[in-house]
């Protein structure tokens, strides 16, 4: 049994529940609509014939945003809330349950979940034909005095377990974990694309190429250090979030110019946290600033491919500044900052003022003076820069920075 959860929302359970009784376009195939468990006063919509009705449908979805309205009404906060849950429990094809059976597992898991009778729910099974599943809808706020609402904290974790433990109860086959397995659901809109050109989705093709080189990492016993260079071997490049602690408190990964958070990729084994807890790749605190440097190379084939990159540094003194591009940016971090410190020395000695660099990752529209290492600089690249006179044709115009 494969359990989903869908994104919560804020507005009307109108579009969920039209969706769960058919009356909305679906992208699979439905043999049969049944109402297998429901704790509201609404008539069931579906007739005899296994039809919903609109009125039917109407009276439901009033009777859940009723709930959502009167908590407003009550309740004097700004917090903005997700009353609206959707989830999905799925078996695999050749598995089935009677109508009895899929009530009990419904009432099992949104106990799991947190959910009591005063939170009101439909749960509709649809029949297809490649495998049985149940849409689940319910309000997440209880029709108690305060109107508290259901805590979603670690609820795809109990979801999962949820599943497991129904899969116990039936002895239905058992669905592999997420931090067993590199698989991931694509939504409807990847299949698609990925149908129509031929090629896998492009989060598969990532996940793929990041498997491959955790993989490869663990199997070494490496570090992160290991996994940043099997990881650019294959044009995955990393981008880390650091924290206030001056620690990386998430991770990004960056595939054809397209940047994914790990958490959205697969939060159960690409996060950072997984990667060391889970995964078993090491890292060590104390080399975060060398880390941060590793991650920012690139491979030479792909970065030629890609255009050449550039540093851009602006040169402020009390009186004049200057902003100079450095192309391409070849070198480690640390020979680009030796070559600012003596750029620095020189224009100081030349000016006889001292000047200060400020790296800026996102520049205004700015006029840079060019330093191409094969040209060199010249003194007559500064006269007229940034103080309103004509720039000299040894000097490079340029647009604003990219970021």
């Amino acid at each position: 049994m494969i359990s989903k959860i869908f994104s919560k929302s804020s507005g009307s359970t109108r579009n969920r529940i039209r969706y769960i009784y058919g009356s909305t376009k679906h992208d699979h195939e439905i043999d049969g609509i049944v109402t297998v468990a429901m704790n509201c006063l609404s008539t069931d919509p579906l007739n005899t014939s296994g039809q919903s009705t609109e009125n039917s449908i109407n009276e439901m979805v009033m009777e859940f945003d009723m709930i959502t309205g009167l908590r407003r009404m009550s309740i004097d906060s700004d917090r903005k809330i997700k009353p609206v849950f959707h989830a999905m429990l799925s078996l695999r094809p050749g598995e089935s349950l009677t109508v009895t059976q899929w009530e009990h597992a419904v009432h099992k898991y949104m106990a799991d979940l947190g959910f009591t009778p005063d939170n009101k729910y439909i749960a509709v099974m649809h029949q297809d034909k490649q495998h049985q599943h149940v849409h689940i809808v319910a309000n997440r706020i209880r029709l108690i005095h305060g109107f508290p609402i259901v805590s979603d904290k670690n609820e795809r974790y109990k979801s999962m377990e949820s599943a497991g433990n129904l899969e116990d109860f039936f002895s239905l086959s058992k669905a592999p974990q997420p931090t067993d397995t590199w698989n991931r659901t694509y939504n409807h809109g990847e299949v698609i694309a990925a149908d129509r050109d031929g090629s896998i989705p492009f989060r598969a093709k990532m996940i793929a190429k990041i498997a491959g080189a955790i993989e490869k990492t663990v199997s070494e016993q490496g570090d992160m250090f290991t996994l940043v260079r099997y990881l650019r071997q294959q044009h995955v490049y990393i981008h880390l979030s650091i924290g206030s602690d001056g620690q990386p408190s998430g991770i990004a990964y960056e595939l054809d110019g397209v940047i994914v958070s790990g958490r959205r990729l697969k939060r159960s084994r690409l996060t950072f946290q997984r990667l060391i807890s889970q995964e078993g790749i090491f890292y060590d605190p104390t080399t975060i600033l060398a880390l941060e440097i590793e991650a920012s190379k690139r491979n030479k084939d792909h970065q030629l491919q890609s255009g050449p990159r550039y540093l851009y540094i602006q040169f402020t003194s009390k009186h004049r500044n200057f902003d100079i591009k450095f192309q391409p940016q070849t070198r480690s971090e640390q020979e680009i900052a030796a070559m600012i410190e003596a750029i620095l020395m020189f224009l100081s000695m030349l000016f006889g003022f001292p000047f200060e660099s400020k790296i800026e990752k996102k520049r205004r529209e700015a006029l840079y003076i060019e330093y191409v290492p094969t040209e060199g600089l010249n003194a007559d690249m500064f006269n007229g820069a940034n103080t309103g006179g004509a720039i000299p044709v040894t000097a490079t115009m340029t647009g604003p920075a990219p970021a």
